[in-house]
């Protein structure tokens, strides 16, 4: 007969043991309600996020400090933190086929639109960034980190996931629109002064997503970069499904508005 492991052997915790695993419980909410406050991108110091998440200082500083030590958080020079290396290193590890197929889908997007371009996918409902990546070659341009989140329907990406999934009652008319013509727009819905577009993503599995760019509102030959974000959506849910299709034709490159 198998004999019982340690745990099926113990019984009942002890109060002390039940108040450690507590403890420790509290410990890790506190700290990932740490890291999901950064989680849009910001830098914060030890008494902004002790505020903001309604912890002593002193507790906070420990907490930060913690993750820091496992590269959770990173330390600016002005001593504020923001999310380390490591969560980048998490995430790569979500929807692995995703993000292995989109770097290059994302690399050639950024460069020819030179904007970032980004994946997001859908949390419960919240729109969440998966992987982005920054052109090598831009004058400006808008950085964006995994993780960073915002409401399904507020802004071009959440937009373009919504027009991925069957209609809702009461949903924008922006999301009709993405749905019949493959893509959204949007302008200050997210962050003020900049613009985003997306394309619905929809794989073989079922599984929804967007791609998208975001940029400075009125810097970008839009129509252009519609055409281009288009036809590489079209290329990424062909890879990601393991379907062999032909995209369009290649699109025009999409010049910024100031060499127009």
């Amino acid at each position: 007969m198998t004999q019982p492991g340690p745990l099926a052997d113990a019984g009942p915790a002890a109060p002390g043991a039940r108040a450690t695993a507590g403890l420790r419980l509290q410990t890790l909410i506190r700290g990932l309600a740490v890291m999901e406050l950064l989680a849009d991108g910001r830098a914060l110091s030890v008494a902004q996020i002790a505020q903001a998440v309604g912890l002593h200082r002193s507790v906070t500083y420990r907490i930060v400090r913690t993750l820091d030590d496992r590269d959770f958080l990173e330390r600016q020079p002005d001593g504020h933190y923001r999310l380390g290396l490591a969560v980048a290193s998490l995430a790569r590890s979500v929807r692995s086929d995703l993000t292995n197929a989109a770097l290059p889908e994302l690399a050639a997007l950024a460069e020819a639109t030179g904007t970032t371009a980004f994946i997001t996918v859908p949390s419960g409902e919240d729109a969440v960034t998966l992987v982005a990546v920054e052109p090598r070659q831009s004058d400006a341009h808008v950085s964006r980190r995994p993780g960073q989140r915002h409401p399904l329907d507020r802004g071009a990406p959440g937009l373009a996931i919504l027009a991925a999934l069957p209609p809702r009652p009461g949903e924008r008319l922006e999301v009709e629109f993405a749905r019949e013509h493959g893509y959204a727009r949007s302008t200050s819905e997210v962050m003020p002064g900049f613009s985003s577009l997306a394309a619905p993503l929809r794989f073989g599995d079922n599984s929804v997503a967007s791609l998208a760019l975001v940029f400075i509102a009125g810097d970008l030959d839009q129509d252009a970069a519609v055409e281009r974000l288009r036809w590489h959506a079209h290329r990424l849910q062909a890879l990601v499904s393991g379907q062999q299709l032909d995209p369009p034709a290649r699109p025009r490159r999409a010049a910024p508005a100031s060499r127009r």
